[in-house]
């Protein structure tokens, strides 16, 4: 087992040093073991710092984590962001939770680009609305100009728009109409409504984000092939062979 010291370890999970010390302080990441004055670390801090890090993209919260620390050092599994009740979040907590300021949340809600979900006494927020936020954060910080990303941002979210209204009455004409003729009970046809609902909206956004994700990489590709360098055209025919540069779909 490979073993580190406290800088190594930081730079091997892509942390800073004092980031690693406040997880440690907090109980989040074992003591690591002492050698004289000397402190070692192992793979198994660099996997435990991995965890907090999954954890924290998926939008869990500090508490969260802890408790699915306490889960993963004891043996039990760890809850995934599907599993069990989905804490709702208020636009204050999705603020502190995505270090954006709320006037900033709302501006971008005005816009569409966020969109709170609707539960049964009004609007809400969910780890999902985190994840986003952050994306889009990092898109931005990557030198995109707000003014402008929002000008293509608009034309994607007509369309979504648009495949999402036409997607829900297919499902209300072709699924929910014959559940209702069928004679099954109330409960078990609202049962088989909330599974196929399940199962359209996977789908659906599965082959969305799938022809997307193809369509924007493949018109990349043109981009640097056409007005691209050497080496730029061959780090990116590098990273498509090498790397799995499209985001994962689960199946």
């Amino acid at each position: 087992m490979a073993t580190y010291r406290v800088e190594d370890l930081a730079e091997k999970a892509g942390i800073s040093v004092e980031l690693l010390r406040s997880y440690q302080s907090k109980g989040l990441v074992p003591p690591p073991r002492h050698e004289g004055r000397a402190a070692w670390y192992d793979d198994r801090h660099l996997a435990r710092l991995r965890l907090i890090r999954d954890l924290k993209q998926r939008g869990y919260s500090l508490r969260m984590i802890e408790r699915a620390v306490q889960e993963e050092s004891t043996g039990s599994r760890v809850a995934g962001p599907d599993e069990g009740p989905e804490e709702r979040l208020t636009l204050v907590e999705l603020a502190e939770r995505s270090r954006v300021p709320p006037s900033l949340l709302r501006s971008l809600e005005a816009s569409g680009v966020l969109r709170p979900r609707i539960f049964g006494d009004g609007p809400g927020y969910t780890a999902a609305d985190v994840r986003a936020v952050r994306m889009l954060l990092s898109l931005l910080s990557g030198g995109l100009p707000m003014e402008e990303f929002m000008h293509v941002a608009r034309v994607q979210l007509d369309a979504a728009q648009e495949v999402a209204d036409g997607a829900v009455d297919l499902f209300m004409r072709y699924v929910r109409e014959p559940l209702l003729r069928s004679g099954l009970s109330q409960r078990e046809e609202a049962e088989r409504m909330v599974a196929s609902l399940r199962l359209m909206i996977h789908a659906a956004t599965t082959l969305m984000t799938y022809n997307f994700q193809r369509m924007v990489l493949n018109a990349a590709h043109e981009a640097i092939e056409r007005e691209g360098s050497k080496a730029e055209r061959a780090a990116l025919r590098r990273e498509v062979v090498q790397r799995r540069i499209e985001l994962a779909i689960p199946a």
